[in-house]
Formats: structure tokens, C-alpha cells, sequence
């Protein structure tokens, strides 16, 4: 059940702990694009040639290749508009789009969404730091990361067969909100409890098995504030939306921090179209 008194934040976690503001990859060159869709075979035009990944980005200067009955879509955040590459044909990515160098000029379709013009790429970013601690594997989400709503639903890796789990929720205030036992991997907030939006919380896992060895762990996560629900839910495909759409979209969601979201979608994009993803953003 909640509890509602105020309580120091007092989890155990010596040498482990930082929060701040860490400095993002970096990269030789800022890319202008992102790939959101490839049919067929479709690489960097060098050698040895590189195929392109679903997200992948593309800096100003690069030239790519699209085999024939190929296909390969990018889109330009600044303009927040999108090219289909046909093959066969070479192409090279320009400030101003992509330029035919054999093959078809690129035909142009402008993204509706204006959430997707926004969009920054690792070179224009900063990564947040979060809780860094022991143990911290054994949780699975959130950790470190934006939930779309006071929902929440939390979830963590079994530790043994028939072992027993304590669960602690903490607002940044200090205030304990939620405190729970159970035998499952997961832990629903009750009806009663929903979490403030722009407000950021932590929790903590103890896991005790039938030999009476432990393990704790704990995670920090953020609830979205109502101006990034608005932008997600403006951004939100409709399921009849292009693939490439429903990739860019994904890649809001990461941009946004929403992991466990993006990821989700990654996998539903993957069985759809087999084709190899860039690293997460």
C-alpha cells in the first residue's frame, strides 16, 4: 500500500552512486540524416562497401549505393523531409539533399509531424548520467529513463527459483510512496497511486533465495512532463503509416529518453522488415 510520511533516502549504495551531466560520444563528423527504411541492398559506396542500418546516420559528403529493385529512404532533419532512393543508382548526401549521381533524382515527401524537425543527433546531444550501481543488471525497466506516463510498471531479471523480493519506491523529495513483497518479477502501481508528471523517481530491488543469499539493486526513472506526452502523442503514427514513419518515430522515442518504448517498437519494426538496426540513440 502507499505511504505517504517523508523518510531520508537512505538505500545502500557506497562508491556507486552519480548523478550529472556526462558529455555525449562524440563523432568526426555532425550527420544531417537518418536512414528510415531499406529494401533490398543499399551500402555506403566505399570500400568495402558497409550496408545501411535502420537509423543509421548519414553525414553531409557521403555516397551510397541502392542495387537494383533496391530501395533506401532517408530522412533530413532540418528540413524535416523525406527522399526515396531507387536503384539501381548512387547518391550523394548533400546539405541541400541527396544528389543523384546515377539513377533517378530523388523524389521528396514531406513528414506531416512537426515533432520529427526537432529531432538531434548524438553530435547535438548531451547524455544524462544516472544512479550507477551493483547490481543494477538485475533490474530491467525503468532504469535510467523517461516513462510516457504515471503508470509505471516495473520489472526485473529472477534471481533464483523461489526466491522472495522486497520493493522500494522513493519520490526526489525522499518520500517513500510505495513499498511491496512478492514472489514475481514484476509490480504494478495500484489504481491510487499515479506518479507526477516531471518528477523523478527511484527504487530499489532486495532479492533473498532459499539459501538466504541476496542481491540489491536500485534505478533512477523520470515521468514525461505534459509538453513531451504532447510531442509523443502528436509524433504517434497511425498503423497504416509508412515503415519508414513508424522507424523515425522510434527514434523520437529514444531521442526522448523512453527506451523500454523504443525498443518495443524496434522489435515490432523488426518483424516486419529483417533488416539490420544502428545502435540505439
Amino acid at each position: 500500500m502507499a505511504m505517504t510520511h517523508r523518510v531520508r533516502f537512505c538505500f545502500t549504495i557506497p562508491f556507486a552512486f552519480m548523478l550529472g551531466v556526462l558529455p555525449a560520444s562524440s563523432v568526426s563528423a555532425a550527420g544531417i540524416a537518418l536512414v528510415t527504411d531499406v529494401v533490398g541492398d543499399a551500402a555506403f559506396a566505399a570500400v568495402p562497401a558497409e550496408p545501411l542500418k535502420l537509423l543509421g546516420e548519414l553525414n553531409a559528403g557521403a555516397e551510397v549505393a541502392v542495387s537494383d529493385h533496391a530501395q533506401l529512404i532517408v530522412f533530413y532533419l532540418n528540413e524535416g523531409a523525406e527522399y526515396t532512393l531507387n536503384g539501381p543508382g548512387r547518391y550523394r548526401i548533400l546539405a541541400k539533399g541527396p544528389e543523384a549521381l546515377r539513377g533517378a533524382p530523388p523524389p521528396q515527401r514531406k513528414v506531416t509531424a512537426t515533432a520529427y524537425k526537432e529531432l538531434r543527433l548524438k553530435a547535438d546531444r548531451v547524455a544524462q548520467g544516472g544512479m550507477i550501481m551493483r547490481g543494477a543488471s538485475m533490474l530491467a525497466n525503468p532504469v535510467n529513463e523517461v516513462v510516457l506516463d504515471g503508470n509505471a510498471a516495473f520489472r526485473w531479471r529472477p534471481f533464483a527459483d523461489e526466491a522472495s523480493y522486497k520493493f522500494e519506491l522513493v519520490d526526489q523529495a525522499g518520500t517513500l510512496v510505495l513499498t511491496s513483497e512478492t514472489r514475481e518479477t514484476e509490480i504494478h502501481l495500484p489504481p491510487s497511486l499515479t506518479l507526477a508528471p516531471g518528477r523523478t523517481y527511484y527504487w530499489a530491488l532486495r532479492g533473498r533465495n532459499a539459501a538466504g543469499n541476496t542481491f540489491y539493486a536500485a534505478a533512477e526513472f523520470r515521468v514525461a512532463d505534459a509538453a513531451l506526452r504532447r510531442r509523443i502523442e502528436a509524433a504517434r503514427p497511425k498503423p497504416d503509416a509508412p515503415f519508414s514513419e513508424r522507424v523515425l518515430f522510434a527514434a523520437l522515442l529514444e531521442e526522448a529518453g523512453m527506451k523500454s518504448l523504443a525498443l518495443a517498437q524496434r522489435h515490432t519494426l523488426a518483424a516486419e522488415r529483417p533488416v539490420a538496426w544502428a545502435d540505439a540513440r
